[in-house]
C-alpha cells in the first residue's frame, strides 16, 4: 500500500485519484463535525462548496428537514442555523436530519476530491477507525489536507500523520511511505510528546482568539468514535 500526504489542498486531475482512497483531513473542525453529525444521526450531509448553493439546497429539500450550516474565516454565516463547531452537531439538532454545510475550506476539499474510487472524512477523533477502513478497501491512500485559506495548516498535518501512523500500523502488508507522509507522522509524534505546541500556529490559535476555546481540544482527542464518513454522489453517509 502506498501511502501520500498532500500537504494542503490542491485540484488533481481524476487520474491521479481515481484508483484512490482519498481521506480528506480538515481537522479544525470540518471533518470532526461531519463525523460528529453522522455519529449523532445526521440522516445525510451534503456539502457545499458555496454559501449561496447550501441555502439553494435548504431551500429545495425544504427547511424542516434540514439543518444549515456553515462558517467563513472561523465565524457562523449570518442566517445559517449553526456555525461549524463540533458541539453544535450534537443529538438534539442533528438527528434524522440533513446537515447541508458549506465552509471556508473542508467543504471545498471534499468537493475537489470527488472523483477518488472511495472518498472518507477522517480526523483524531476517527483516526483508527478510518485507518483500518482504508487497509479493508486496500487501495493506495492519498490523505488530503485541507489547510486554511489556500495555505499548509498544521493542524491538518498533525492529523494526516496520526492517520498514516495508524494505517502503518494496523496493516500486515508492508507500506510505502512518501517523504511528506513522514513528515506528517513526525509533526503528530512531537505533537503526542509536547515537542511541538499546536496553540500557537495560525489556524488553532485564531480559533482561540475568536472564543472557541473547547473545540480545539475536543478535536485533537483521539478515536472516541469508529464512526467513518464516506462521500459519493454528492453526499455524505454512515460508511458500513
Amino acid at each position: 500500500m502506498h501511502i501520500d500526504t498532500l500537504p494542503q489542498y490542491s485540484k488533481l486531475p481524476s487520474n491521479h485519484i481515481s484508483a484512490c482512497t482519498v481521506i480528506v483531513v480538515d481537522v479544525l473542525r470540518a471533518s470532526t463535525s461531519i463525523i460528529w453529525a453522522v455519529k449523532n444521526g445526521a440522516k445525510q450531509i451534503v456539502p457545499t462548496a458555496d454559501a449561496g448553493e447550501a441555502a439553494s439546497v435548504v431551500n429545495r429539500l425544504g427547511l424542516n428537514d434540514c439543518v444549515l450550516a456553515g462558517e467563513r474565516g472561523g465565524e457562523k454565516l449570518a442566517g445559517f442555523d449553526i456555525g461549524n463547531s463540533p458541539a453544535e452537531f450534537n443529538q438534539e439538532r442533528v438527528y434524522g436530519k440533513t446537515v447541508v454545510i458549506s465552509t471556508t475550506n473542508g467543504t471545498v476539499a471534499i468537493h475537489g476530491m470527488n472523483s477518488a474510487k472511495t472518498l472518507l472524512i477522517g480526523g483524531m477523533i476517527n483516526r483508527t477507525a478510518v485507518a483500518k477502513k482504508a487497509i479493508e478497501l486496500g487501495n493506495d491512500v492519498l490523505i488530503v489536507c485541507a489547510g486554511t485559506d489556500g495555505t499548509v495548516s498544521a493542524d491538518d498535518i498533525c492529523a494526516a500523520g496520526a492517520i498514516a501512523d495508524a494505517i502503518i500500523n494496523n496493516s500486515s502488508e508492508p507500506c510505502f511511505v512518501t517523504d511528506f507522509t513522514r513528515v506528517s507522522i513526525s509533526l503528530y509524534k512531537d505533537f503526542l510528546d509536547d515537542r511541538f505546541d499546536l496553540a500557537s500556529t495560525y489556524h488553532y490559535s485564531r480559533l482561540l482568539s475568536l472564543g472557541f476555546t473547547e473545540d480545539p481540544v475536543f478535536c485533537f482527542q483521539e478515536d472516541i468514535t469508529d464512526v467513518i464518513p464516506v462521500y459519493e454522489n454528492g453526499i455524505i453517509t454512515r460508511c458500513r
